[in-house]
Order: C-alpha cells, then structure tokens, then sequence
C-alpha cells in the first residue's frame, strides 16, 4: 500500500505580494555536498519553474511538477540558500 504524497503547499517562489513580485529574478538553491539544485521562476510564465543541476541545461518544468521535485530534496537533507 502506497501512502499518497502530501501538495507541498509553501515554496520560496510563491510570490503573494506585489512587493514581492518584483523580486522575480532570484533564485534558490538546495545543495548537499557538491550536487547543487537551481530552482527559479519564469519570467515568461508562471507556471512553470526552471530546475538546473549542478552545471548542467536549465530545463522547465510545471510548477506543480517543481514542487512535489523541490519538497523531496528538501526532505533529503538538502540545504537552501537563495540569491539573485
């Protein structure tokens, strides 16, 4: 029996205020030791969440997608930092 996975309802990226929406060019990063994750947030659409591992191609992904993604690393043991 398989237990379902719970919506990872809070990301960094949820931008609520338009204060905040300004800030669409920082991105954050989940590392642990040297594998490094980039997540940042379409300027172009937002629903969609750009993931890079380590120096590899920047790929797109649906947010819903880079949630349940950025919520399993963070389960890991990843660490976050943001940056712009």
């Amino acid at each position: 029996m398989t237990i379902p996975e719970k919506y990872p309802e809070y990301m960094p990226w949820d931008l609520t205020t338009v204060e905040q929406s300004k800030y669409k060019s920082i991105k954050w990063m989940l590392t642990k030791a040297d594998i490094v994750y980039i997540f940042s947030r379409s300027r172009i659409d937002e629903n969609y969440v750009y993931i890079q591992k380590n120096d590899g191609k920047k790929k797109a992904y649906k947010e819903y997608e880079a949630r349940f993604t950025y919520q399993r690393l963070f389960d890991e043991g990843y660490s976050l930092a943001a940056f712009s």
